[in-house]
């Protein structure tokens, strides 16, 4: 700057400065295209998911071998999320239950794929008013949405018929199903079909939602990231939101939990770790 803007000589410069002339001479790396495409993916991935922070953008793009050998750190992306005014408002931090009931017992914990499957009900409506349920299936081990299925009401016998497909998509029963106490889940053709396939349930206590953690959080990001932006005129809209938003949850969304993994390549290192104890 010295030299330029005040028409000193280089080693004058330098010498006023205290340092080395070769140094001086040596220019920095142009960065600017690399920055440039970053920006643009990071733009590209806020478009098409509004509500991922830049946590998961960055996990998104260190999928993508395209990226292999680009610096990707945190606090990179951190900093041109911010510089894009990409940064999604932050979330309420729910507070800690206290009280009577805050202290339930131990539940059961998921050890692999199919263990433990929970499900549960989520309301929303058409343009036109009327009242549609989705039903939800997720397994908990790797956070995998098995059905998300539209409907405007449902009875116990077709949630064992959205089972038994889920059965022959993954070619494994569940070992135990988790849910409320809901009439659909406690009716006697569910509950038939469960000690039938060898299925146990687990039941959570009545109205205690937070017992079933992990079908309320997909819930809740269902709901943020797809039906909240959406508008369905008809149920076929409804079922194709679903479907595209399933697709994109398992095999594009990373997942915090799962070491920034989407759940089907979680499933697919598992089954491929755990391939011999399987067979």
């Amino acid at each position: 700057m010295a030299v330029e803007k005040f028409g000193a000589s280089e080693r004058f410069a330098c010498a006023l400065l205290g340092q080395n002339r070769s140094a001086f001479r040596k220019k920095k790396p142009d960065m600017g295209f690399e920055e440039a495409h970053v920006r643009a993916a990071l733009r590209a991935v806020a478009g098409q998911h509004p509500a991922w922070g830049w946590r998961k953008a960055r996990w998104h793009l260190l999928a993508q071998p395209e990226w292999d050998g680009v610096a990707l750190n945190r606090k990179r992306i951190r900093r041109l999320w911010r510089d894009e005014g990409l940064t999604c408002k932050p979330r309420a931090r729910k507070k800690r239950r206290t009280g009577p009931g805050a202290g339930e017992q131990k539940r059961l914990t998921a050890e692999y794929p199919m263990h433990v499957v929970s499900f549960d009900f989520q309301s929303d409506v058409t343009s036109c008013g009327r009242h549609i349920r989705f039903f939800n299936v997720i397994d908990e081990y790797t956070r995998t949405a098995l059905a998300i299925i539209p409907r405007r009401s449902f009875k116990a016998t077709d949630v064992v018929a959205v089972l038994e497909n889920i059965i022959a998509e993954t070619g494994t029963a569940p070992v135990y199903v988790r849910c409320d106490n809901g009439p659909e889940f406690t009716a006697a053709a569910l509950i038939d079909w469960c000690n039938t396939a060898g299925v146990d349930t687990a039941f959570i206590d009545p109205g205690s939602p937070w017992q079933n953690g992990f079908i309320e959080s997909f819930n809740a990001q269902f709901r943020r990231e797809q039906l909240t932006g959406e508008i369905m005129d008809t149920m076929a809209e409804a079922k194709y939101l679903a479907d595209e938003w399933k697709a994109i949850y398992n095999h594009e969304r990373p997942h915090g939990s799962l070491n920034g993994m989407t759940p089907n390549r979680y499933w697919e290192n598992w089954t491929q770790e755990n391939k011999l104890a399987i067979a």
